[in-house]
């Protein structure tokens, strides 16, 4: 009757956004022009931006003026793993002498709920600078959070790993540009909402068990 377990559902849109907001806000890339803290923004290209930027090796806007400096990632796989859920604490079964004393078996906690599908997501990245000194900042930002959980506070987090950095200078419209490339593997779970409305979600206690043994003197 303590129940307030709630129906949860994790799909690509949550994984994505988390990634979304840990770039913007904690990685918080910015550079330095003249003085002037610039905020580097962080896009999501959709297949035809994605194809875009690798035809042209920029990015544009609605206007096609190169946008500079910018961040752009894509997904582009996901496969299953093996990754098993952690068990989580619960007050229920705090620990304290009497339970120790008396040899009482602790009572577990289970959760009836629909079994997330443990899935590595790779993503591709791209940042576009126009300068060596803008970039070697954000790069030295981006590569701090290796291996770091990524997402929201209160919300869904899924541990990054961040691969090798390429790095490359081109020639756009005259003008120079810094580009370097970079992907990076999220460990994160899949629930359907669709499963959920089908699998309730209940949280129960099994009874605890005291036992009594034998003292012989």
């Amino acid at each position: 009757k303590k129940d307030k377990s709630k129906d949860v559902s994790v799909g690509l849109m949550e994984v994505d956004g988390a990634i979304m907001y840990y770039f913007n806000d904690v990685i918080k890339p910015q550079v330095d022009d003249s003085g002037e803290m610039v905020k580097v923004p962080v896009l999501y290209s959709n297949a035809e931006r994605w194809k875009t930027a690798q035809v042209d090796g920029v990015i544009r806007d609605n206007k096609r003026q190169i946008i500079l400096p910018v961040i752009t990632f894509k997904r582009t796989s996901l496969t299953k793993n093996d990754a098993l859920p952690v068990r989580q604490y619960t007050s229920e079964n705090r620990y304290d002498k009497y339970s120790v004393q008396q040899g009482l078996t602790p009572s577990r906690q289970y959760h009836s709920i629909a079994m997330p599908d443990f899935m590595t997501m790779t993503y591709d990245a791209i940042i576009w600078t126009s300068y060596t000194e803008h970039m070697n900042t954000i790069i030295e930002k981006v590569n701090w959070s290796d291996g770091s959980y990524w997402g929201e506070p209160g919300r869904f987090k899924f541990r990054v790993n961040i691969d090798s950095f390429e790095d490359a200078t081109e020639l756009a419209d005259r003008e120079r540009i810094v580009r370097t490339s970079f992907s990076f593997t999220c460990n994160g779970y899949l629930v359907p909402d669709s499963i959920n409305k089908a699998i309730s979600t209940r949280k129960y206690m099994t009874p605890k068990a005291l036992t009594v043994k034998e003292v012989i003197s």
